[in-house]
């Protein structure tokens, strides 16, 4: 579930191969016939599908284990399964995405939406669906900003992907202290530096979409294949800003 799980950057070259990123209008068609509206709104769509699986799932486990705890024990086998599929589907899709038919991708992220759903309910049950639902309003304002900067900003934020990618061995860093150092302090940090960072990709990740969009524009099949891979990096900045805001509110459990 870690965004350090998932990269692609195959067009972050895009300013080199077609200029600057006002080189296409919103309403402007490629060769493929899709706009950059109609794009845009395909990655949105394949994101907000792969949330609504996710936590729709992860609130119903929570729900049903609330009130029988002792189903806790049977998750668990259910809960590891999940975390190896997961690792499993998520490498091969950030390898094989632009390999693999536009159709089977769909397919495959969507599954990797459900497992991810398994594997967030254990978050939700030890935090309480009380602060679960305000973390992820929170998530929502906050991913809604930086994403609306990401797609405004005339900025290259390529060159916040080092910056970002040191801050995410950081993260790790600390959090793997954290499991040896209870302290509060450190778990003050690691929420608020894992919010930070998040927020981060959010915003270059957004930017992609005009990339990629860019960089496939003479493609239909490949800007298929590229919306679902921008929904999917979405979609993991999302569930990890929600995690670090969950963890933040939900320090005292």
């Amino acid at each position: 579930m870690n965004r350090n799980d998932y990269n692609n950057n195959s067009y972050d070259n895009g300013y080199d191969n077609y200029g600057s990123y006002n080189g296409y209008g919103v309403n402007t068609r490629s060769a493929s016939g899709v706009s950059l509206a109609d794009f845009s709104r395909r990655v949105y769509g394949w994101m907000a599908a792969g949330l609504a699986i996710t936590f729709v799932l992860a609130f119903v486990i929570q729900s049903v284990i609330y009130a029988n705890p002792v189903l806790l024990v049977q998750f668990f086998p259910v809960y590891i399964v999940s975390i190896i599929l997961e690792l499993v589907m998520v490498i091969a899709l950030g390898f094989f995405i632009y390999k693999l038919p536009s159709n089977v991708s769909m397919i495959l992220f969507l599954v990797y939406s459900f497992l991810n759903g398994i594997n967030l309910a254990p978050s939700l049950i030890f935090a309480g669906a009380d602060k679960a639902i305000w973390a992820f309003a929170a998530t929502a304002l906050l991913f809604g900003a930086f994403s609306i900067y990401g797609i405004v900003t005339k900025r290259d934020l390529t060159k916040l992907r080092p910056i970002l990618l040191i801050g995410l061995f950081v993260l790790i860093i600390f959090a793997l202290l954290g499991i040896f150092f209870r302290m509060p302090a450190l778990d003050l940090g690691i929420s608020l530096l894992g919010i930070v960072i998040f927020v981060g990709f959010t915003a270059y990740d957004t930017q992609k979409i005009k990339k990629g969009y860019q960089y496939f524009s003479g493609d239909g099949e490949m800007l298929k294949k590229a919306s679902i891979n921008i929904a999917l990096e979405l979609y993991l900045d999302f569930i990890n800003l929600f995690l670090y805001i969950l963890r933040l509110f939900a320090r005292n459990k």
